[in-house]
């Protein structure tokens, strides 16, 4: 299992491409197909991490008080008999349940800071949202120093840092 991460807000034509892919995604019959635009024009707001490397992350965010743990709510039930359902339904159908799942894709826990846990405990998919990545960054800013300077000589760590950083102006991100 991976971590693939992506900027909420795409620039375009990135956001253009991955619109068309999610549209596409089950029965994408375009040449070249829908997925390598997308991809290709992603790739550069995007990050990927290993089990290991997340769980090495999650921990220096634990250790600084960037996340809590929490229960999440559970995603909406999938409303569709099967694909034939879902892709024969009325575009309000699909939209109402994309809605609500991404509603609970972007769930937070009332009265909490910083990022919940669970967003970074599977793929999702989850939506980190700027506001809790803002949170995170401002609790990692009064860690002792020490912490931030043992974390800080971990070039993953760093680069996590950064793409924390770089996503806050960007909606957040997307765990999938």
């Amino acid at each position: 299992m991976g971590y693939d991460l992506e900027w909420v807000d795409l620039p375009e034509p990135a956001a253009a491409a991955r619109d068309r892919f999610e549209a596409c995604l089950v029965r994408c019959v375009h040449v070249p197909h829908c997925a390598s635009s997308y991809f290709e024009l992603a790739a550069p707001f995007q990050f990927h991490l290993n089990v290991m490397g997340m769980a090495a992350c999650r921990e220096g965010m634990r250790r600084t008080a960037m996340t809590y743990e929490a229960e999440y709510r559970p995603f909406p039930a999938w409303p569709f008999a099967d694909t034939e359902d879902w892709l024969s339904a009325a575009q309000d159908r699909r939209d109402e349940y994309d809605r609500a799942e991404r509603a609970a894709s972007a769930q937070t826990v009332a009265g909490m800071v910083g990022i919940p846990e669970f967003k970074l405990m599977s793929n999702g998919p989850w939506i980190v949202g700027a506001q809790e990545i803002g949170q995170a960054l401002e609790r990692y800013a009064t860690a002792p120093a020490v912490l931030r300077s043992e974390l800080e000589a971990d070039e993953l760590w760093r680069d996590w840092l950064a793409w924390l950083r770089e996503t806050s102006g960007h909606g957040g991100f997307i765990v999938g």
